[in-house]
């Protein structure tokens, strides 16, 4: 498995520096910084570097980094809104964001967790989400934002491999004039999938219809996105490029592996085990052969499956039982300490990552001071996200007016982000004693908290209204 993914990194290397060549560029990536990715995309795919399956040093992972970049993106996108109001563009925009807001919720923003960012580019149907294995960036502007760089795809029909190298960025034309803003296609084809082949024409291509060069003018931002972790790249300092939420947490995220695979070898080994001498598995004179072969008690049935005979010469009477003992609780104190490491060393409150964490009733205002760092950390993240997504919406509006998809208008956006110190029971009491005083509609409490449609709670309110005016009438009556 190692030696396949290596083999697949290479390949993809291959055509990053094929992607340099093609457009005479520079990559922004440095030799440390490509390093660290394959790192990172060995952790985050459950290969780390320091898995071991030679007999006798076995260490497995438990894929910590999984758990921990898909808690990030849940935290980060919980109950995610985003309103796109305006015009008929703004409709559109509307339409093309609501899939956009599926998709980072799904898995998008973990993926850029993982390996540090993702670019989002439209493509004129919906919008692609590019790893940086299929990305070579090439510039930034005075922000140190990604504003250039070459995008990699890849298609196979029947044994053919196609590759499109599309370069977007920034050029001068003219001294003293606003750059324009360039976009470049070159397709190859090959016979062999990992080899980028011949240029070819681009008609003859899946990507037939495209242009081969387009100059754009006019532009404040490129025609992409990249939704990157807002955490200081402290691998390579000079570098903008974003590093995966887990970079500084590398070497507790190995000792946790080895820290779980201690206890795993010592539950494994804790089976309880009786060895016994020859008077107890076989009768005087029988062949040591027939032994191994069929173990037996001297009433011929089956010795239990701890059982184990002492190979050899014995007295006959030998006993020994041995029950290993398990030291589970310090084995669970060591695997708490660096689950809890890899937390703080990503931002997140101490004990948010604990098997034995909190038990109890937690109200969210108690939830809000234990976890300040987590709450800041995905605040963080949560403007980096809204940044990228204001970026998808202007390269999204642009291409439609490029295209004249829809009529040219205005648009403004809102978002919102669910509360992650939210408690349910303790916001169902609070508009409970609203309704009571007469301050929230009790309509409006069933849909909220009782799963009721509008219609139905409506429905359920004028019942209750129209038996409550009988009851009185029926009162009045009875008095007179």
């Amino acid at each position: 498995m190692g030696l396949i993914r290596e083999i697949k990194r290479w390949w993809e290397s291959l055509f990053q520096r094929e992607a340099q060549d093609c457009f005479k560029v520079d990559t922004l990536m440095s030799a440390i910084m490509q390093r660290e990715q394959r790192r990172w995309y060995g952790t985050y795919t459950g290969q780390p570097e320091w898995v071991c399956h030679e007999p006798g040093r076995e260490l497995e992972t438990i894929n910590f980094a999984k758990k921990l970049c898909n808690e990030t993106a849940r935290l980060t996108t919980l109950a995610l809104g985003i309103t796109v109001e305006g015009s008929a563009r703004a409709a559109w925009l509307q339409k093309q964001i609501d899939k956009y807001r599926a998709r980072m919720m799904y898995d998008k923003c973990e993926y850029a967790c993982a390996f540090g960012y993702i670019v989002i580019k439209p493509n004129g149907k919906s919008l692609d989400y590019v790893l940086p294995d299929n990305f070579v960036p090439t510039s930034c502007d005075d922000d140190g934002k990604i504003d250039g760089g070459v995008f990699i795809d890849r298609q196979r029909q029947g044994k053919v491999f196609f590759t499109r190298l599309e370069y977007h960025r920034f050029e001068n034309m003219i001294p003293a004039v606003d750059p324009v803003y360039k976009v470049s296609n070159r397709v190859y084809k090959s016979d062999a999938d990992g080899s980028i082949g011949k240029e070819i024409n681009i008609e003859g291509s899946p990507w037939a219809g495209l242009m081969p060069e387009a100059t754009i003018s006019g532009l404040e931002k490129p025609l992409f996105a990249v939704f990157g972790m807002p955490i200081a790249n402290n691998l390579d300092v000079n570098s903008d490029i974003p590093v995966s939420f887990f970079s500084n947490a590398m070497p507790e995220l190995k000792r946790l592996d080895i820290a779980s695979q201690r206890m795993a070898d010592e539950i494994d080994d804790s089976k309880k085990l009786v060895i016994v001498g020859d008077a107890f598995s076989m009768t005087p004179g029988q062949k040591i052969t027939e032994r191994i072969k069929s173990l037996r008690d001297r009433q011929g049935n089956e010795l239990p499956r701890y059982i184990r005979a002492i190979p050899g010469g014995t007295e006959g009477d030998d006993y020994h039982e041995i029950n290993p003992a398990l030291n589970t609780e310090q084995r669970m104190t060591g695997i708490n300490h660096y689950l809890d490491s890899v937390g703080v060393k990503c931002g997140y409150s101490t004990g948010q990552f604990v098997l034995n964490g909190r038990t109890g009733q937690v109200t969210a205002t108690q939830v809000e001071a234990d976890d300040r760092e987590t709450i800041q950390t995905i605040k963080q993240i949560r403007d980096s996200l809204e940044a990228a997504t204001n970026d998808v919406l202007y390269a999204l509006d642009k291409w439609a007016d490029l295209y004249d998809i829809t009529p040219v208008g205005s648009y403004e956006v809102n978002y919102d982000f669910g509360d992650i110190t939210y408690n349910e029971d303790e916001d169902r009491e609070r508009n409970w004693q609203y309704v009571q005083a007469g301050k929230y509609p009790f309509w409006r409490y069933l849909v909220r908290f009782e799963g009721y449609s509008e219609e139905d709670a409506k429905a359920i309110v004028a019942e209750m209204e129209a038996e409550n005016k009988r009851a009185e009438k029926k009162g009045l009556f009875d008095e007179e």
